[in-house]
């Protein structure tokens, strides 16, 4: 469209083209163009990708951990929804070549029947041992780099939780196959439930849909399985992720001489970060689909279906810590208030995993070095310089450790005494060789680096293109 415009001298006049947004006239516009710019009216995925796409990601191998945890969550999803589509969660019988069994046994057995369906379910289970690994080795990484602290402190508690449900979604999924080895499994913790002084019939029958087994127990933990932890999951994570980009990532030491205040160095989020996403993520799934072929988890025909007597078995290893705990208590630490007892299954089922992720919920507040902070922690401290921290922690692991041998003790030849005194000494004598190297290595140590944020701008030679603003 052209317009006439009179210009500043008399007589004068001017000719105008008045074009789309572009520069460029819609006539001469290729269709996907106008779609284009169509969805960017309405959307405005430009102003999006200026506010979050150019998030900057601080390139360190570790920080890739998080992510992991996060695509094993999405691998889980996507393979669960497609074994829900064969799946049966009931535990009414059904006769299947003259025999009578479960149906969710049944369905699991016809899953294993269909080469895809046994490996997508395969892949489901080596992926539940790699997201708690993934959370684990992060919470580990952010612990002994101190970054925990001050700002993080919330979210490092989110973190805890997550490892949680991560724990409880892995438990309650013990169940759905229902053969003998997941309905003895199942039955020790509602076990440990029954525990609970005053409430814990109350609580177990609510939790595993009455006494267990019984015709409501499948669906019930079918549907903690499949939906309650999952949706829970989703809203834990999407805080955990909020307070990453309000909060900014944490950053390796290498960047305090390079990165400004307040900004953070490393690629952007689109399109760098998210190829190297893209690439974990095709990786994990090779890697998953490679291990779901070459070692699946134990067939239905190794245990059978569920019948009176109980099968020996041993937990996966993410609870056999608290097995291993349960198996040191001896039965006499017994004993009733109130009309309520007070037995080992509370104390070592109960009990002692809560006293272990409070302790872990309540590291930033414990550590000394946050409460006396002025300043925000935003770079990753060298283990090294805090040799109580370094010792505490590896204290803390070979104990976790050591409870995986107390699992095993009477099948390697200890008895309870010894055991007991491996699991306390062990990590007593670990964590103070540790304490002592690095006081030791503290003595040569030329200068100590800061990990808390500088008041003055870095000046160093480096583009400053390349500290990519973090909000």
């Amino acid at each position: 469209m052209t317009i006439r415009q009179t210009g500043r001298t008399p007589g004068e006049t001017r000719e105008l083209e008045v074009r789309p947004r572009g520069g460029v006239p819609s006539a001469r516009r290729g269709p996907q163009q106008r779609m284009a710019d169509w969805v960017e009216e309405r959307v405005g995925l430009a102003a999006f990708n200026r506010k979050y796409g150019r998030k900057a990601f601080p390139v360190h191998t570790t920080f890739f951990l998080g992510e992991m945890a996060l695509f094993s969550f999405v691998i889980l999803v996507l393979t669960g929804a497609y074994l829900g589509l064969i799946y049966v969660p009931s535990s009414d019988p059904i006769t299947i070549g003259g025999e009578d069994l479960p149906a969710a046994y049944a369905s699991v057995r016809l899953i294993e029947s269909i080469p895809v369906a046994n490996l997508l379910r395969n892949v489901h289970h080596w992926a539940s041992h790699l997201m708690i690994i993934s959370i684990v080795l992060h919470s580990l990484r952010i612990y002994f780099t101190g970054t925990y602290r001050k700002p993080r402190e919330l979210n490092w508690a989110i973190g805890v939780v997550l490892l949680g449900l991560s724990l409880m979604a892995g438990f309650v999924g013990y169940s759905l196959p229902y053969d003998s080895y997941a309905v003895t499994a199942t039955g020790i913790g509602y076990g440990i439930a029954r525990s609970i002084p005053f409430v814990g019939h109350i609580a177990a029958d609510l939790f595993f849909g009455g006494a267990f087994p019984s015709f409501g127990s499948v669906p019930r933990l079918y549907t903690i399985h499949v939906f309650i932890v999952p949706a829970i999951m989703t809203a834990v994570m999407g805080l955990h992720l909020v307070l990453v980009i309000k909060q900014k990532h944490t950053q390796p030491g290498y960047a305090r001489r390079l990165a400004e205040p307040g900004k953070v160095l490393g690629v952007p989020l689109w399109p760098y970060q998210a190829i190297l996403a893209g690439v974990l993520l095709m990786l994990m799934f090779g890697v998953l689909f490679l291990l779901g072929a070459l070692v699946p988890p134990h067939p239905l025909e190794a245990y059978g279906p569920p019948g009176p007597a109980n099968t020996a078995v041993k937990p996966d290893w993410y609870v056999l810590w608290i097995y291993g705990f349960l198996k040191l208590i001896p039965a006499s630490v017994n004993f009733s208030v109130a009309g309520s007892t007070f037995g080992p299954n509370f104390f070592g089922g109960l009990v002692f995993p809560a006293i272990v992720l409070g302790l872990l919920t309540l590291a930033p507040w414990l550590d000394s070095t946050n409460r006396k902070a002025t300043r925000n922690y935003e770079y990753l401290e060298p283990p090294r310089q805090s040799p109580m921290r370094m010792a505490i922690g590896t204290g803390v692991l070979v104990y976790i450790l050591m409870l995986f041998v107390a699992a095993y003790y009477d099948e390697i030849g200890l008895n309870v005494g010894l055991t007991w005194l491996l699991t306390i000494a062990v990590p007593l004598v670990t964590g103070a060789a540790v304490f002592l190297w690095g006081k030791r290595v503290a003595r040569y140590r030329e200068e100590d680096f800061d990990p808390r944020t500088v008041d003055t701008p870095a000046t160093g030679d480096q583009p400053a293109t390349e500290a990519t603003p973090a909000d």
